[in-house]
């Protein structure tokens, strides 16, 4: 699996302006529902807030990977987002988060949760490829950006 299997440019946005880790759910959630209409702002917010409450989703380097599992999501979904301002997720290295991955899957899924989580998290520890995100000055430079396989490291995990 690829992030092209489950990132589209509808659900790729540079710069979203949230105030706090709640607001940054809450606006996630309504853009994930205007691309995916059958999950509901809600549902997806709830079940982000859920998650967190089990521990922090921020991997460290100023990213956070917030996930979960939602009744009614029929394949694995991605969102990125940068974040205007970065926000405190109370990362394990103490980073304000800048980067936000949202993976929503479904709610049997088990297997290829934790094959997506774990691609992802290696794609972002590549510092190359984060400062690349954040460097992306609109929603599609971002979204081209978050494809690319330029890096080495990045090139090697395609394969």
């Amino acid at each position: 699996m690829d992030i092209d299997s489950i990132l589209v440019p509808e659900r790729t946005i540079c710069s979203l302006r949230a105030s706090s880790k709640k607001r940054a759910f809450e606006l996630a959630a309504k853009h994930i529902n205007r691309s995916v209409p059958h999950l509901e702002t809600g549902d997806v917010y709830r079940g982000l807030i859920e998650r967190e409450k089990l521990g922090s989703t921020a991997v460290g380097d100023g990213i956070a990977i917030p996930h979960c599992r939602l009744e009614g999501c029929d394949s694995i979904t991605g969102s990125l987002f940068v974040l205007e301002d970065p926000i405190d997720f109370l990362a394990h290295d103490d980073e304000p988060v800048s980067i936000m991955f949202v993976l929503l899957v479904p709610a049997s899924e088990t297997t290829e949760h934790l094959a997506t989580l774990g691609m992802l998290a290696e794609r972002f520890q590549i510092e190359g490829y984060r400062k690349d995100l954040i460097a992306a000055k609109d929603n599609a430079e971002l979204y081209k950006r978050a494809l690319s396989a330029t890096t080495p490291a990045i090139k090697s995990l395609s394969k």
